[in-house]
């Protein structure tokens, strides 16, 4: 199935006029505003930093003496020129006007008969990256409309992780983000993830750690390139519908996308924040959905799925088909092992017995 999405939004003129329908507010409306405005406000600040600097060496020379004094107009000149590296960054290079990118994408939206939320709720899909960490977030979500004939879904995703204080808060919370693409099928699918990364000391970007009696054998040498996870029992659906054809469609059109089936969903999902602003992005997401996407579902909706998925529309799959097993011990446990270890023996060997032996 080639795209059936209209790309030309991203390739038409955006006018003046187009642009003045999206009045910019806050720190986006002073990034967009003219250099020549942002120079002044730089030079504005940077005049009453400098004011402000002399004053406090001053009173500082005349309290505490002229060595806190240099101390106090050294802090100033090296405060100076960080704000100064700061205001270089932002008046150099050229910097698109973020309503450019708005009128482009509502553009898209109603050609292709799309929904688009910019701050939607969470995803309803219980994919393994929407039960990760906390404060989950969603945006940028765009849905298919009436005239697409393959249901699907595009949004960022992203959540946090770290050990929260005594407040519960995060003091150093980590981050994760990413860009999603789930399509829907007619019938239900237990859970079922390919892995793009097989590395068994690296680990890869799934942030979950999977047992190995789950794994699948592939065919044809594609195990150098995927690792496919199934619940036992559910392996001849893991042949259905991840089949050599599929694999080989994957690498070469989406090889930064993991895949995990669930429910009524075969979701795409990789690590990096797509501009679906750009053409660029959905040129790549297009082939995804209607390339790989559309061939997964064609195999599980087939008339010929039934007897293997042994799951109609409307029933689902028996709950020991919608669990994959954790593993116990992890690549990350492993390296923290490691180093635990290898400092136990280098303390051993500095201060413990073993001092002077070695």
């Amino acid at each position: 199935m080639s795209s059936q999405l209209d790309m030309s939004a991203f390739l038409d003129p955006v006018t003046a006029d187009d642009v003045a329908a999206y009045p910019l507010t806050g720190i986006a409306g002073i990034l967009a505003a003219p250099k020549r405005v942002l120079a002044g406000l730089a030079a504005a600040g940077l005049l009453v930093w400098l004011v402000c600097s002399m004053g406090i060496a001053r009173a500082a020379a005349e309290s505490f003496g002229p060595q806190l004094s240099a101390l106090n107009i050294g802090s100033g000149i090296f405060l100076g020129g960080i704000l100064l590296a700061a205001v270089g960054f932002l008046l150099g290079g050229p910097r698109e006007d973020p309503r450019i990118a708005a009128v482009r994408r509502n553009r898209f939206v109603d050609r292709n008969g799309l929904f688009y939320q910019a701050d939607p709720g969470l995803p309803k899909m219980d994919a393994t990256i929407f039960g990760q960490g906390h404060h989950r977030r969603t945006w940028h979500r765009f849905r298919s409309g009436p005239t697409q004939t393959l249901p699907f879904e595009v949004a960022h995703y992203s959540y946090q992780t770290g050990s929260p204080g005594g407040d519960g808060r995060d003091r150093r919370p980590s981050v994760t983000a990413w860009t999603y693409a789930a399509v829907g099928v007619d019938r239900h699918l237990p859970r079922m993830l390919l892995d793009k990364g097989n590395d068994p000391w690296v680990g890869s970007s799934v942030p979950a750690s999977l047992a190995k009696s789950q794994r699948i054998p592939l065919a044809d040498g594609l195990d150098g390139s995927f690792t496919l996870y199934a619940p036992q029992g559910q392996e001849d659906v893991a042949g259905a519908v991840f089949t050599p054809e599929v694999l080989r469609r994957l690498l070469i059109d989406a090889p930064e996308f993991d895949v995990e089936t669930i429910d009524d969903q075969i979701i795409f999902f990789t690590r990096k924040q797509l501009d679906l602003s750009r053409e660029e992005a959905w040129d790549r997401l297009s082939s995804l959905i209607f390339g790989v996407g559309a061939a997964m579902a064609g195999l599980a909706n087939r008339p010929a799925s039934t007897a293997r998925f042994a799951s109609g529309a409307p029933k689902p799959v028996p709950p020991s088909g919608r669990i994959l097993k954790r593993r116990t011990v992890t690549p990350a446990l492993l390296w923290t092992a490691g180093g635990l270890a290898v400092l136990v023996l280098a303390r051993a060997l500095l201060t413990g017995p073993l001092n002077g032996i070695i």
